[in-house]
């Protein structure tokens, strides 16, 4: 009889689930978004934001219309290296609207809204978890080709949160460096994806190497072939390496992806390519589940 009770609890808890994900509030905002994509990593550090940032960067470049939802409320750096000083405002009851970039990128981030760079952000975990649904119902998109979401490192509320709020989550696109300490971490990001069922598109090795600016031979500082063997380890499609380039830096400081201010560096054409790559996955209907 316990049991009959606990199956039925269970079954009410995922009806109410699903139709909340067809028809409830964040289902809703997100009516007019085609394609929903969460970059992921277990780790802090290894670049997951300059991957949401350049691959929305060469998204737009292709014609397409293209938001970024930082989900980081500890750390937001979207708009930093978006180059956005500019805030937005609460519209009624919780009504928002995204701040759009120079390249006409739309962005929503914590700390577009937040008083002050330098006032920490310290809110509990279910508190997080509520203000990450409250936003994503609340901002107006508008129409939108692709609507990537910079997921905060681990795999904790914040991203447990918004893997499991999305409706119609395409997938997502993990990120990691060939270091052997990123890439233990990294396995529980991708185990936790496939916990919840959510498709997995590819897996980026960042920081692969450092490029020289004078002979341009690529010196291994962090290790070598990290990522990829993870990704052969767990049939994840591997979508490239992003070396180190001292370009990627220069670019982040000045609050411009590095695909459009140093176009032709290999930091900005792996970029590309991993872009490429990935559009191609998520065209044929999804990742590795």
């Amino acid at each position: 009889m316990e049991q009959e009770i606990f199956e039925i609890i269970n079954m009410r808890e995922a009806v109410k689930a699903e139709l909340a994900g067809k028809y409830g509030p964040i289902a809703d905002a997100l009516r007019h978004v085609r394609h929903k994509i969460a970059v992921l990593s277990g780790k802090g550090g290894v670049g997951k934001t300059s991957a949401t940032v350049n691959m929305a960067a060469v998204l737009k470049q292709q014609g397409k219309e293209v938001g970024i939802f930082d989900a980081d409320v500890h750390g937001p750096s979207v708009p930093k290296m978006m180059g956005l000083s500019r805030r937005t405002d609460l519209q009624g009851a919780w009504q928002m609207k995204a701040v759009e970039t120079e390249q006409g990128v739309k962005v929503m981030s914590v700390s577009l809204f937040w008083p002050g760079e330098s006032t920490p952000v310290m809110w509990k975990g279910h508190y997080k978890a509520r203000v990450i649904r409250q936003l994503l119902a609340s901002v107006r998109w508008g129409a939108l080709d692709y609507l990537l979401v910079d997921l905060p490192p681990g795999t904790g509320d914040e991203p447990i949160t918004v893997m499991k709020s999305l409706p119609g989550l395409n997938g997502v696109v993990v990120v990691t460096t060939p270091q052997e300490v990123a890439v233990a971490v990294c396995k529980k990001a991708v185990e936790s994806a496939r916990e919840l069922g959510v498709p997995i598109l590819g897996l980026i090795e960042n920081m692969s190497a450092l490029v020289c600016p004078h002979c341009q031979k690529e010196v291994p500082v962090l290790g070598e072939g990290g990522g990829e063997n993870l990704a052969r380890t767990y049939q994840i499609p591997f979508l490239g390496r992003v070396p180190l380039d001292i370009h990627a830096g220069k670019a982040a400081d000045e609050g411009v992806p590095v695909v459009l201010c140093y176009p032709d560096s290999p930091a900005a054409q792996a970029w590309r390519d991993c872009t490429k790559k990935m559009l191609a996955i998520a065209g044929e209907g999804g990742g590795s589940p």
